[in-house]
């Protein structure tokens, strides 16, 4: 997973933890590349099958990715989203 030193332009963020059909997880990541607005994908194991990172301009916009692209997926059993807050100070020190 990339780490990078700060957000990107773009103001709105989310993790979202997706959960596949069992042996799924590979058509579902290459589908998730033709959605724009997702800049990291990758799998995991644990609890979820794989963790996206979407970023966007507005926060409705970041709503629609997630609710109307990623759990429309017909392979997608359900997903977690984290939403980024917005912090004055770094919360992880360089």
């Amino acid at each position: 997973m990339e780490i990078s030193s700060g957000r990107s332009s773009l103001h709105e963020a989310a993790y979202v933890m997706i959960n596949c059909d069992g042996g799924h997880e590979l058509s579902v990541a290459e589908e998730l590349k033709t959605i724009a607005g997702i800049t990291e994908i990758e799998g995991t194991t644990g609890n979820y099958d794989i963790v996206v990172k979407v970023e966007a301009d507005a926060v409705e916009i970041l709503r629609d990715i997630i609710t109307f692209k990623i759990r429309r997926i017909k392979e997608v059993r359900s997903t977690t989203t984290l939403m980024f807050i917005d912090s004055p100070v770094p919360l992880i020190a360089q």
